[in-house]
């Protein structure tokens, strides 16, 4: 068998992930905030972007980013977080990231991002008030 026996590829290679991802972006009294679900991965990180680089542009001081619907973050996810980041830091911003899950803090934790960002676990993001 050769690669000309096979079928055409009607495969959409932009929806990859088994939980595609929404970005819900926000700019409130200064502060911009960006809630993610599903799949942080290849296929979110333009998505996430264009929101982080909107909220900028717009004029946001600080970064909140809301994990708490996402169940796996990939490299391209913490690109995203890291581009967000630097976005910011640029500004003299900051970026706090919460509702952060299992996995994405493990992934985090590896890659010593969590001494970059401001992390807070969905733990404590549950138990906190208004």
């Amino acid at each position: 068998m050769s690669l000309d026996d096979l079928p055409p590829d009607d495969v959409d290679h932009t929806s990859f992930s088994p939980r595609p991802c929404v970005v819900h972006a926000a700019l409130e009294a200064g502060d911009g905030v960006v809630a993610v679900h599903g799949d942080m991965d290849m296929t979110a990180a333009p998505v996430f972007r264009e929101a982080v680089d909107r909220l900028v542009d717009e004029g946001a001081h600080s970064l909140r980013i809301d994990l708490s619907g996402v169940p796996f973050i990939d490299s391209s996810g913490l690109g995203s977080l890291v581009y967000g980041y630097r976005r910011l830091r640029d500004r003299d911003g900051r970026v706090e990231v919460h509702g952060v899950g299992p996995q994405p803090a493990r992934v985090l934790r590896i890659t010593h991002l969590d001494r970059i960002l401001s992390v807070v676990p969905a733990v404590e993001t549950a138990g906190r008030v208004g």
